[in-house]
């Protein structure tokens, strides 16, 4: 908290000296303060206009551009709020003001609510943090701007943010209020708290703010006489030196310290010093300890440090001699060593061969042939094929040591590869005396036989051909075919055909294989042979193939009175439109709907031919039963209007939201036992205006919507939609009940974002039989409007861009607010009603009595084919 006040006192004192004396800067020149942590929290709810969120970053920017941005002197972190907190960057996350331009160019307005308090405890808990790059010891600012008054409590969070040392400016802009900004600012208030008209006046602080925070640096505008450094200090200045020196008593001038010279060292062996400082060295023979002080002996050995081929002996501090490993011997140079190869001098026992396996190591091996003895010196010649040792197939022949070759048993020769062996087939090779067929019997030996079709002659070589037609032994039932030697085909008489068997025949039907011309009937006469005829109704033309359908009325061979509806061979007889056919089923009588049935036409019945329809006088709309008349079809509903009474609406368009309800109320039919009517309006809370059982004429209701105070605060619909599913439409609050039958109706209102989730109880009010109509104007977001209306959406969905056109909406309401279903107290007409039944009885009559006389003649007409297929036969 010192470093606040004392920041505070330095801003005040360099505002003075600047406004009498301030030298001329350039326009690069940055402010030179000492090194700040400064925060600016912006307001970026929906009441800012996007070309007023522009002013606010380029006001930003433009303060930036006069301070001295770095990691070592003034630190800038960025963080924008509404319903919620984001940070766009920390005091940490910049040390160039080009990256930090940049990212303010990038920030995206939230458009939502105005939670300052909020905000504020963000930037205690997380801006304001050292691990976000809050710098202890060093002044923390935070400069807020906003243009609205907070929907939260700040006073208690803002006195909390000031107890903890943060520095705050609050900056109001048009719509923004005095109170809520002095409650957040730090006193004084005239130096903390600035309030402008509009967005494009805010550099007017901004100016005002790079004078406090930017004041006279004594040591930058003065020869101070510093040696090593000059610190500014509020009016003045210090000296200071460099690391590794001390300030001399002149105050300016430095001198370096010795710490070796003055023994504050704690070295082993040797001190070497610099300003300041110092550094521990060792002996020659020693070296440095990893603590930089003690020192140890150096063996050249364990340390790699020595140019020995094989073995490194520690003699001492930097000595050694170098040895070789088992094998090997020194050479003349007392450092490389060369292996020893026992078999080159001879010196071994081996009978034939002297493997060397390494340095002063070897093996003892054989000649090609020979097999190494038991004592590993001696041979022995080795004989494959009493060993088993051969590939041979069949025999093994032993040729010398390790040596063998290979043969074969009678009747097999050796093949190429000089190991298996292949029986002989004469058959294969042709030597046999076979006319047809050699068959191969094992090696040597070999049979003859014949082709299929063929048989054997005597002399077990020669062939002869079969002819099984002449030999009957063939199966054929009709003809049989000789084809070759063994073979033959049937075939049959003129007539018939083959069948799938290939050896038994069947009568051609031409008529069942539709291998005929006939239009309708075909009649068989036999094999290939067939005749036309035609179905009941038709009769054959002369081209004895073609039908043509027996027209009655056409030929006048009918007594209908009206109508004769033809069909092939029959007939039916119909009336006229207006007329209805009597039970002769030949003569019509005139029907009179008006005068001989019930019509339940409220008003009055016009006659049609054959029906009638209901009219209502001028003034009056015939209802969905098209008998009843009434102001508005279907009227009588209970609805609810919810209206947005949020700040954002603004009190002259308040007015044009109550115009709009008047009306739509002047659309309804409003009574006690008709339409019911409640009004509800929400911001942050919901207040019910009045409910459903309150007032029971258009004029009581219009009166009171015109008394309606506007509440002027946030936009809460989530929670105005769950007081109307759970209060609104209570019994208790007028809603008649369910079993009644009467549509419940509700419409809501707004013209922004809903500051809350809207979700659960736009869902619940839908699913409770709620038909719910949604009205958005200006900044109403679509998707939540189209997730409060029913299905289908289109037809209670409802946007404009501004009040002046919400009229036009209250019109196109008219129609589309009475449910068609709704018939309030009026008695709803039983729909099986004998007015209703009588030209549905005669229509199924006259169906049945059409069915009748169609099976009647269908009947007939199988009858007579039955006869003809009877003679035929």
């Amino acid at each position: 908290m010192g470093n606040i006040t004392a920041f505070s006192c330095f801003i005040f004192l360099t505002f003075a000296v600047f406004t009498t004396a301030r030298p001329k800067s350039g326009p690069d020149q940055k402010c030179k303060s000492g090194p700040v942590d400064l925060v600016f929290l912006i307001d970026s709810s929906r009441s800012v206009r996007p070309h007023e969120f522009e002013t606010m970053r380029k006001f930003m920017i433009d303060i930036l551009n006069t301070l001295d941005i770095g990691l070592d002197t003034t630190r800038v972190g960025v963080v924008q709020y509404s319903s919620k907190v984001r940070s766009e960057f920390f005091l940490k996350t910049h040390s160039k003001l080009e990256s930090m331009v940049k990212a303010i160019n990038e920030i995206v307005p939230l458009a939502q609510g105005t939670m300052t308090g909020l905000a504020i405890r963000y930037l205690m808990n997380e801006a304001f943090t050292p691990g976000q790059g809050d710098r202890p010891k060093v002044p923390n600012v935070a400069v807020i701007v906003t243009d609205g008054r907070p929907q939260d409590r700040v006073a208690e969070v803002a006195a909390e943010a000031r107890e903890k040392g943060i520095e705050i400016y609050a900056v109001g802009v048009a719509r923004a209020d005095m109170t809520s900004l002095r409650a957040m600012a730090s006193p004084p208030f005239e130096d903390h708290v600035f309030l402008v008209e509009r967005f494009d006046l805010i550099h007017q602080f901004g100016l005002q703010f790079q004078d406090k925070l930017c004041g006279i640096d004594l040591c930058l505008e003065s020869d101070h006489g510093c040696e090593h450094i000059c610190e500014s200090s509020p009016g003045s200045y210090t000296c200071d030196c460099l690391p590794g020196y001390r300030l001399n008593t002149d105050g300016k001038t430095c001198s370096a310290i010795d710490l070796c010279a003055e023994g504050k060292h704690d070295c082993q062996q040797i001190c070497t010093s610099s300003p300041g400082s110092f550094t521990c060295d060792c002996n020659q023979g020693y070296h440095l300890n990893n603590d930089k002080k003690t020192c140890s002996p150096v063996d050249l050995c364990t340390e790699g440090k020595h140019d020995c081929g094989q073995v490194c002996v520690y003699m001492g501090p930097g000595i050694f001699t170098c040895d070789c490993n088992e094998g090997f011997r020194l050479n003349e140079d007392e450092k490389s060593c060369s292996p020893i190869d026992l078999c080159a001098e001879g010196k071994h026992g081996c009978e034939q061969v002297c493997v060397y396996s390494g340095p002063g190591i070897f093996t003892c091996d054989c000649n090609e042939g020979y097999r190494l003895n038991g004592d590993k010196k001696t041979c022995s010649p080795i004989d494959l094929c009493a060993e088993g040792k051969h590939d041979c197939q069949q025999v093994c022949v032993y040729s010398g040591p390790g040596s063998f070759t290979c043969d074969c048993n009678e009747g097999y020769r050796l093949n190429g590869d000089k190991k298996t062996c292949s029986p002989i087939d004469l058959c294969a090779e042709g030597k046999h005396g076979c006319e047809q067929v050699c068959i191969y019997s094992g090696p040597g030996s070999f049979t003859c036989d014949c082709n299929e079709g063929y048989r054997l002659n005597g002399d077990k070589k020669t062939c002869s051909p079969i002819d099984l037609c002449a030999e009957g032994k063939h199966g054929c039932e009709q003809v049989c075919i000789y084809s070759g030697p063994g073979s033959f085909t049937c075939d049959c008489n003129e007539g018939y055909r083959l069948n799938g068997d290939k050896k038994t025949c069947s009568p051609i039907d031409l008529c069942a294989e539709g291998k005929h011309d006939c239009e309708q009937v075909c009649v068989n006469m036999g094999p290939g042979i067939f005749t036309c005829d035609c179905n009941k109704g038709y009769r054959l033309n002369e081209d004895e193939k073609s039908c043509s359908a027996i027209d009655l009325c056409a030929e006048g061979k009918h007594d209908c009175e009206q109508l004769c509806i033809s069909a092939p061979g029959v007939f039916t007889c119909d009336c006229n439109k207006g007329f209805k056919l009597n039970k002769d089923k030949r003569t019509c009588t005139n029907m009179d709907m008006c005068n001989t049935v019930k019509h339940g036409c409220e008003y009055q019945c016009v006659n049609t031919p054959g029906s009638f329809y209901c009219v209502c006088p001028e003034g009056q709309l015939l209802q969905e039963d098209g008998k009843t008349c009434g102001t508005c079809k279907s009227a009588n509903i209970d609805l609810v209007l919810l209206i947005d009474g949020s700040k954002s609406v603004r009190p002259q368009n308040f007015e044009l939201v109550k115009k709009f309800v008047n009306q739509v109320v002047d659309s309804l039919d409003v009574s006690a036992h008709g339409t019911r009517v409640g009004l509800v309006q929400y911001s942050s809370r919901v207040r019910t205006e009045f409910p459903l059982n309150m007032y029971h004429t258009a004029a009581d209701i219009k009166n009171a919507v015109m008394k309606v105070d506007y509440m002027e605060k946030g936009t809460m619909t989530g929670l105005a939609l769950k007081h109307m599913l759970e209060n609104s439409f209570s019994e208790a609050e007028g809603a008649r009940p369910a079993s009644r039958n009467i549509p419940r109706v509700g419409l809501v209102f707004t013209d922004g974002r809903s500051q809350d989730d809207i979700s659960e109880y736009a869902k619940k009010a839908k699913e409770a039989g709620i038909t719910m109509y949604a009205v958005g104007v200006g900044k109403a977001v679509e998707d939540e409007l189209r997730e409060i209306a029913s299905d289908p959406v289109d037809k209670h969905f409802y946007y404009t861009t501004d009040f002046t056109a919400i009229n036009t909406i209250a019109e196109n309401l008219k129609l589309n607010i009475c449910p068609a279903e709704s018939q309030g107290e009026v008695e709803v007409k039983d729909p099986c009603a004998c007015e209703n039944m009588v030209e549905f009885q005669q229509g199924t009559i006259n169906t049945l009595d059409l069915l009748t006389e169609k099976l009647a003649a269908m009947a007939s007409r199988l009858e007579q084919l039955e006869n003809q297929l009877l003679s035929r036969k």
